[in-house]
């Protein structure tokens, strides 16, 4: 992703494209939509192949 994690969360992203691996590049973006509608905050670290998914819920 060149460490430009708000690239993860655009729809039909693919994080490696020379990877024959499955999926739709769908997942991160339908997860922020829905952070997105409960009013809360989805962050991503990335290093390398690897990432961190932080989110953070107002409950009250």
């Amino acid at each position: 992703m060149g460490g430009n994690t708000e690239e993860l969360f655009e729809r039909f992203k693919r994080g490696d494209t020379s990877r024959h691996s499955e999926g739709s590049g769908l997942g991160l973006a339908i997860a922020k939509s829905i952070i997105d509608l409960h009013e809360g905050n989805m962050e991503v670290e990335a290093d390398g192949d690897l990432f961190k998914v932080s989110i953070q819920l107002d409950l009250a």
